[in-house]
């Protein structure tokens, strides 16, 4: 698939929506042709990047498509995913200190009703363990409460006490989505604004962030907005519901004015957003973790979590960054605040390029060891793709022809319960099919039951992003349908853990 023969390069960026003067130190040829090879190579469908450095625009590059016959711009606006994070953390920051909350107060404190599956973490969860990954909860549990949810964010958090605890509370890191949702729960009570409105009120409106909003609903018809694509073709914004975890839309020049205000320690064009002591609280390493092999790579020696923000070090030289992905969308966002250094990279693509490309530019700018790291992942791509076109050739290998169900297809028709996640409905259609929504998520979790061999039944839901799930319903021992399980593979939903039992 090849998006697009035109380069768009963008090197001058409007100097009043900014406040800051364009580098004299153009970008060197072999770093654009480096992007435009790496775009090829990983078909990529739009993709934005901004390099700031040292209070100036560096660079600004835009290829691809923001939807069809509609390239990409330093305006296009991208779901930016867990970049959302360091937004809400700045806002908790800023509430600390105004002396409206502590980072050791209790959840319980301000959502009595909060409960999770360990009552001593329960009645000991602070502030602070919201925002870094140390609650025990393990990574991604419980995001398919609230991914595209019908429920409301109190609904959900009444929901995380189903979810089972993982990991050693406060000394094992589970990155987790939900206790994000708590943080703005505890926001909304003390300012008694919305998590948006804060945001837009505290964050968007001072620093002229025109294109930035609070999710996928809240987009204009007039702005570019980046859709998500697959073969040139667009399909569907997810993440329309607001998330303080992954909601927001933003475009790279928008970040470049939120970053610059961090390198800045809080300030932009004169004025104040953020103090200086704020900005370094949010940046302050609060969580170890294992240092990746990825970031082994680059010589890192420490790899923690702070507020909404990785730190580590790349080759002893201290990096804080967030990256995120939802369907359709990947976002990088990188500060090296000794070199007053800022990279910001959007695509309406999943893939690993971003990484490979911030890597790039950290070694290019802080003088490391070059490594072609697109071509790395581009292999690491390749040796995926594979596993996942052998993972389904054997799955077909493994189909038992000649089968058929135990029951007629009406004994199916049924309501079924995961405890944690809520129910499921199945239906038979006038046409003969059988139909299952997942109820919570109907809009998405969706699809026709196609058999597949004896009671295992395949699922293709509406969620474009999503590969086949495979439902097998289970019996007593007078064979009645108990209820079923799902195998569906996915590294963000984890599906594996939901056990539906009929409930009528």
């Amino acid at each position: 698939m090849k998006l697009i023969s035109n380069i768009l390069i963008f090197i001058v960026l409007i100097i009043s929506a900014h406040g800051m003067a364009q580098s004299e130190a153009l970008p060197n040829d072999s770093m654009i042709a480096y992007f435009e090879k790496a775009h090829a190579e990983f078909d990529i469908n739009g993709m934005s990047i901004i390099i700031l450095k040292d209070d100036s625009v560096f660079l600004d590059w835009n290829k691809g498509l923001a939807q069809e016959n509609v390239e990409v711009t330093q305006e296009s606006v991208y779901n930016i995913a867990s970049c959302t994070k360091a937004f809400t953390a700045a806002a908790i920051a800023q509430l600390v200190d105004q002396g409206k909350l502590n980072w050791d107060d209790k959840v319980i404190d301000y959502l009595p009703e909060f409960k999770l599956a360990d009552p001593y973490i329960t009645t000991h969860l602070t502030i602070e363990d919201l925002l870094t990954h140390r609650s025990g909860l393990g990574t991604f549990y419980g995001d398919l409460l609230w991914y595209e949810t019908q429920r409301t964010r109190k609904e959900v958090i009444e929901r995380l006490q189903y979810l089972p605890i993982t990991n050693d509370f406060r000394s094992e890191y589970g990155y987790q989505n939900t206790m994000y949702m708590v943080a703005a729960e505890i926001l909304e009570q003390v300012t008694g604004q919305s998590w948006g409105a804060y945001l837009s009120e505290q964050f968007f409106q001072p620093m002229g962030m025109n294109e930035t909003r609070i999710n996928g609903g809240a987009l204009e018809e007039t702005q570019q907005i980046a859709y998500p694509m697959i073969n040139q073709e667009v399909v569907g914004i997810t993440m329309m519901n607001t998330h303080a975890a992954a909601s927001l839309f933003s475009s790279t020049k928008d970040l470049s004015i939120w970053a610059q205000m961090l390198l800045n320690k809080g300030i932009i064009n004169g004025d104040t957003i953020l103090l200086a002591s704020v900005v370094n609280d949010m940046m302050a390493p609060r969580m170890a973790k294992k240092v990746s092999g990825l970031r082994r790579m680059s010589g890192a020696q420490f790899s923690t979590y702070a507020l909404g923000w990785n730190v580590w070090d790349h080759n002893g030289i201290k990096v804080v960054e967030h990256a995120g992905g939802m369907p359709g969308y990947i976002a990088q966002v990188t500060l090296v605040p000794q070199e007053d250094l800022a990279i910001i990279i959007l695509t309406n693509t999943l893939t690993g390029l971003p990484t490979a490309l911030e890597m790039y530019i950290l070694d290019a700018f802080l003088k490391h060891e070059n490594n072609d790291w697109a071509q790395k992942f581009l292999s690491f791509k390749q040796r995926g793709d594979l596993r996942e076109k052998t993972d389904s050739i054997k799955r077909v290998e493994s189909r038992i022809p000649h089968t058929k169900p135990s029951l007629d297809l009406e004994k199916y028709v049924g309501v079924y319960e995961d405890e944690m996640y809520g129910k499921a409905q199945v239906t038979l259609d006038d046409n003969g099919k059988l139909q299952m929504v997942f109820l919570p998520t109907k809009d998405l979790f969706f699809g026709e039951l196609k058999h597949w061999h004896y009671d295992t039944f395949q699922v293709q839901f509406a969620d474009p992003f999503l590969p086949a799930g495979y439902i097998s319903f289970s019996f007593d021992s007078r064979r009645n349908i108990q209820g079923f399980k799902i195998d569906l593979k996915s590294n963000d939903f984890h599906f594996f853990n939901l056990e539906f039992h009929r409930v009528e």
